[in-house]
This record gives C-alpha cells, structure tokens and sequence, in this order.
C-alpha cells in the first residue's frame, strides 16, 4: 500500500470519527485476514480442466462457520457452476442456509439473496467473509418460515477472473444459477418455485432477474422479484452522483467492470488521472476502506470523474443497456425506498416508479421515511439500513406469492414531495 493511501486513510478516519485504536486494530488485522483468505484459496479454485457439468453444478461445499444466533438451520459454503450470457463457464461461490424444520410437501421455497456492493477483493466476497451473515439481519425470519436462503457472491468476486459489477445480465444468471444449484444441493429438498431479493447493487440484479429469470431457467418458477434501494435508473444516478464522494467507492469497481463488458469503452474519456492511478486499487478493497479512502480524496479536491459520463455517448450507452426495462404484468415487482437515501438517490426511484407505471408493470413501491437523518437530509447511513427493513417487507411480500395470492400494485400514488422536489 502506498504511503500516500495510508495517509489518506488515516487521514479519512479522523475525519469521520474513526478512533485511533479502531485504525490500528484494522492495520494489526491485515496478516490474519491475508492468512485466512490464503486457506480459503483452494476452496474456491476453478477446476481445471473444468469436468462436464452444467450451470447449477455443485462443485465443492463444506460447513459455514456462522454466528451462534442463527437458529434451526444448516449453513454451509458451496462452490458452484455458472456462465457467462454467451454459454462462457464460470464458477461462483455462495453461501446457502437451509432450514432443520419439516420439509412442507412440495419441497421448500427458495429467496435467491443479491447482495449490494462489497468490494472487489477476493476477502470482501461475503461466503469468505469473517462476518457471512453482515446484511442478512432478515435471514432468520426467512428461514423460519421453512425457506431456504441462497446467497450468491457472484462470479469473480473471491474467485477467478473479474466480477462484472452492475452488468446485469451476468449477475442475473449467477443469481437464478444459484436457485438450481440449492435444487442439487444434498438434502436441501428445495422446490422449482424461488423468488430473488437484493439490494442496491443487488436490487439492480433482482429485477434484471425478473426479466431473464422466466426465459433463462423456465423449469424454475419465479413469482416475483423485490429490490431495497436498487441502482435502477443507472444514467441518471451517475448523472447525479458523478463529482459526489460515493462514485470513488462506485467508480473504481465501474472502471473494472464496464471496459470488460464493452470493449469499445475508452476510461481515458471519463476517469480523472487520480482514478486512473488509483482505481485498480480501491476496487479491491472492501467498502469500509474504500469509503475512508474515497472521502479523503474528494475532501482534498480529487474527484473520480473527470466528466459526467452520461455526456460522452459511448458511456450513456452502457448505461442506458444496463438499466432494467420495465417487467412484465406477470412479473410481480416490490421495490423498497426511502426519501431520503443519499446514495441510491429517491429521485431515480421516481422516474423508475413513472416510467414502469406507464409501462403496465405489477409495481409496488414502497416509500420509507428517513431510517436516519431527516427528510431533508439524505443520509448513506440510510441507505444501508434499507437492506434490513427491506428484507423484513420483502419476506411478508413474498409468503403472499409464495401462497399464491394476486400482487397489488400502487401506480395510482404518486412518490413522496421531497423525493420528486429532489429531481
């Protein structure tokens, strides 16, 4: 690490009220994490040569060591089979948590869990994780419904080659790849029938879900998918964010993914020369480091961004392809927001409530008051408590699909005053 980022680090910490012992504590860690990861590293190793097999494959599992308070239920870390949208094999890892009540006739329910973003480095994958249950405070209401959890890391983040961050087919297929391995896994007795929430990044991957799930594995039944604060309406939330302090914590791990998933993508036309030295480095680290980083940068003036990337057409373009096109009528759909998230801003949950409305889509959004802060004051703390009161709507959503009972949609409200003042 170089004296420079450290200093920022150090630097950023005392700015947000990080104590001195806390930083020394997460420097004096950095060796057992590095040994921990190192053991883990066979597990996660792609077979080579790759044996036949199909996505959903259970490669490898063994037992997840997990937080004594998660009760009456197995938890285990699974390597499985994956692919890319053009047939390209990958593997992934994921966390699966399978209820040890009586397994209801016709097998158990599936939540596919999209989580949000982490981090790039193999570490910050969450089924490598010292803490595998972080934003998963809603996980043992849902299991103690008798649903199995399933919880994908996504391709590339703690396994080979790179994730592809906010492309949402590739997440998509990962996330609906997920349920057929559960249906694999021995002793799981998961059904056919399965619904995906997410957050965030992962809210983004839950309704690209909801359009490539039914055409990608029709043998699984999706009866709808719910997303916490999605990164949905991705042009205009990069329009909005592009000089804030959050795109040094979103930028670099865009900078990554997106040249990968379009080749055409030039990052000289958007990248600032400290993001083009430094984003390699600040996707690998997970969110809290890149957070301390990243606000030190922009409290000294750099910015991620050399220029709003919406207006160079090649980067529009990219995002315009990755932002979730209203579903279908027949794909119930639950999106969770409150008015004052500052980082998946409101106002981009308003255009995304206008514009799927108008589309004919069976939308319900729920708008939250602040969870901190106040209405007028958008607060990312905000932001990351939605995951855990979205999670706990999302589960009272999902039993009524799941027992079969028509979704209801609230395309006759109109959004919150501060969230639409706020465009």
């Amino acid at each position: 690490m170089r004296p420079l980022r450290v200093f920022g680090i150090l630097f950023a910490a005392l700015v947000v009220g990080v104590v001195v012992t806390g930083v020394a504590a997460y420097f004096s860690s950095t060796a057992t994490v590095s040994e921990t990861q190192s053991a883990l590293d066979p597990f996660y190793a792609t077979p080579s040569p790759m044996p036949p097999g199909k996505p959903g494959d259970v490669i490898r599992s063994e037992p997840l060591p997990v937080s004594p308070a998660l009760e009456r239920a197995n938890s285990y870390r699974v390597l499985y089979r994956t692919e890319l949208p053009d047939g390209t094999p990958r593997v992934s890892g994921a966390m699966l948590f399978v209820p040890t009540g009586p397994v209801p006739n016709g097998g158990r329910k599936v939540i596919s869990w999209a989580h949000p973003t982490v981090g790039m480095g193999d570490q910050c994958a969450p089924s490598r994780s010292s803490d595998p249950l972080q934003s998963l405070d809603w996980l043992q209401d849902i299991l103690d419904k008798g649903w199995i959890v399933t919880a994908t890391d996504y391709a590339g983040l703690g396994t080979d080659g790179i994730e592809y961050y906010l492309v949402g087919q590739n997440e998509a297929i990962d996330t609906v790849n997920a349920v057929r391995m559960t249906q694999r896994f021995p002793g799981s007795n998961a059904s056919s029938v399965y619904g995906v929430y997410g957050h965030s990044q992962g809210g983004h991957t839950a309704l690209w879900a909801g359009d490539i799930g039914p055409k990608y594995a029709p043998e699984l039944t999706l009866v709808g998918v719910a997303a916490a604060a999605p990164a949905s309406e991705l042009a205009e939330l990069v329009g909005e964010q592009w000089d804030q302090g959050v795109a040094w914590v979103i930028g670099p791990e865009v900078f990554v993914s997106y040249p990968a998933a379009y080749p055409n993508l030039d990052l000289g036309d958007i990248a600032s020369v400290d993001a083009l030295d430094r984003y390699q480095s600040i996707a690998g680290e997970c969110m809290l480091t890149a957070m301390l980083e990243g606000r030190y940068l922009q409290h000294t003036g750099h910015t991620a961004f050399k220029a709003n990337p919406v207006e160079v057409p090649a980067w529009k373009a990219a995002f315009d392809a990755q932002t979730p096109k209203p579903l279908p009528a027949s794909m119930p759909t639950l999106v969770i927001e409150s008015v004052n998230d500052a980082v998946v801003l409101p106002s981009t949950i308003a255009s995304l409530q206008a514009k799927w409305c108008n589309a004919g889509s069976a939308l319900q959004v729920d708008w939250l008051g602040p969870l901190r802060g106040t209405p007028g004051e958008p607060s990312s703390l905000t932001h990351i408590y939605e995951g855990a009161v979205g999670g706990e709507l999302a589960a009272s959503w999902f039993e009524q699909r799941f027992q079969g009972a028509p979704a209801a949609s609230n395309c006759g409200t109109t959004p919150p005053a501060s969230a639409v003042a706020a465009r």
